[in-house]
């Protein structure tokens, strides 16, 4: 098994020294990263690796970390700092490894699961985070934070009987506004299971009927393609139609006049003005400027793709009467600041169907005019049920906006 892994790591090592920086990290985090380098018997030869390809990538601190803990490989300190910078680097898989490690080594230290559990929740294996909190039942009495992420992992697994129960435990530490805002979102998630009881089944397969209770927004679309399984409604990587944007307006008209919103908001960017604008004219409502002071209410919010949400977030974290924030496009594999409260489609990569040539004015118009989606693209899209949701679920109340959180109970395929 040694001369194995020696082979292994020679094989890394020699890809990263001939340039193939993307193939050797793929094969160092497919070897180290979670669940399979926990069982790691040495760690220190890997992360020597990991150091030279921090270097080569123009990460000197963290290579510097790296280096360290192949020093000093039994340091808790030099694992936790290793662990907290590789969260940072988007490397959460080798993070939560490393963490594990760390935390063999302190036992069930609150500051170490608790940043273990964000390594493994960013790496979307909230299973393991809520099975690793489950299993501590002394840190969870004594630690307010270890018992919200039991409570969220709990959510985010489908064990909304354990978020329940987990509630009330939250509630005496209700005088820290930080804990009143996480005792908020908890709380918000079993309202939201409780409104749409009997018109959402809330199982394995119930993409949209999890969208809302975890995010508090609607999810208008659903992908035909690897339906129902692998991919259970979202896309994987998406050349984007202009049929299918016209086609997510036409499923916001009726909600945005449920909603009594009067007019369209173009935050700053091109593809959100496009929208935006082909919002205005296919729901047949005025375009507003955006705000320079002030909040954008009442009205829809517009934007082509969440992730390129505008900085000037603090306008939309709270929920006005009349407000929409719509997107037609959200990312399903990584966190954003704010859900929207109507997203048409979830996307691990994403492909506007439009170039950067041809004038807003006239693209918008493409869509405005646009017959919509094809039966085969609406394959997947079980109107009765998203009616069903709709009738308990909106208009939504105001208050505070949830974050958008990757994954959730119902699993799809992603690629690396």
């Amino acid at each position: 098994m040694a001369d194995a892994a020696d082979d292994e790591l020679a094989a890394i090592a020699h890809l990263i020294a001939g340039g193939d920086d993307q193939a050797g990290y793929a094969q160092l985090a497919a070897r180290i990263g979670w669940p399979r380098g926990k069982d790691l018997a040495e760690l220190s030869p890997w992360i020597g690796v990991l150091a030279t390809l921090a270097e080569r990538r123009g990460a000197p601190q963290l290579a510097q970390l790296a280096r360290e803990v192949v020093r000093d490989p039994d340091s808790p300190d030099r694992l936790y700092e290793l662990g907290y910078a590789l969260i940072d680097a988007n490397a959460s898989a080798i993070a939560a490894s490393v963490l594990w490690r760390c935390m063999q080594l302190v036992g069930d230290s609150e500051q170490v699961v608790c940043e273990l559990v964000s390594a493994l929740e960013t790496h979307l294996a909230h299973a393991d985070a809520f099975e690793l909190l489950e299993s501590r039942e002394a840190l969870r009495a004594e630690s307010f934070m270890c018992r919200y992420l039991h409570a969220f992992d709990a959510a985010m697994t489908g064990r909304l009987d354990v978020t329940r129960a987990v509630l009330p435990t939250l509630a005496g530490d209700d005088t820290d506004d930080d804990h009143l805002v996480m005792i908020g979102a908890i709380r918000a998630i079993v309202e939201r299971a409780d409104r749409v009881a009997g018109a959402c089944q809330l199982d394995a397969g119930d993409l949209r009927g999890w969208h809302y209770v975890i995010t508090g927004g609607l999810l208008a679309h659903q992908s035909p393609y690897g339906w129902p399984a692998p991919m259970r409604g979202r896309y994987a990587w998406l050349h984007d139609s202009i049929a299918r944007v016209a086609t997510g307006l036409d499923r916001l008209g009726p909600l945005a006049a449920a909603a009594g919103a009067p007019c369209v908001y173009a935050p700053p960017g091109r593809d959100h003005e496009i929208v935006a604008q082909a919002a205005a004219r296919r729901l047949g409502l005025p375009l507003m400027p955006w705000p320079t002071i002030g909040v954008p209410a009442p009205g829809i919010v517009a934007l082509y793709d969440l992730a390129a949400l505008p900085g000037d977030l603090a306008k939309l974290v709270a929920r006005r009467d009349g407000q929409i924030l719509y997107a037609h496009a959200a990312p399903w594999t990584r966190d954003c600041a704010i859900a929207p409260d109507v997203t048409t489609l979830l996307y691990q990569h994403l492909v506007p169907p439009w170039d950067d040539v041809r004038p807003i004015e006239a693209i918008a118009d493409d869509i405005a005019a646009s017959a919509g989606s094809t039966s085969d693209d609406l394959a997947a899209d079980e109107p009765a049920r998203w009616d069903a949701l709709v009738s308990r679920a909106w208009p939504p109340a105001p208050g505070q906006r949830s974050r958008a959180w990757a994954g959730g109970p119902v699993r799809s395929n992603r690629f690396e």
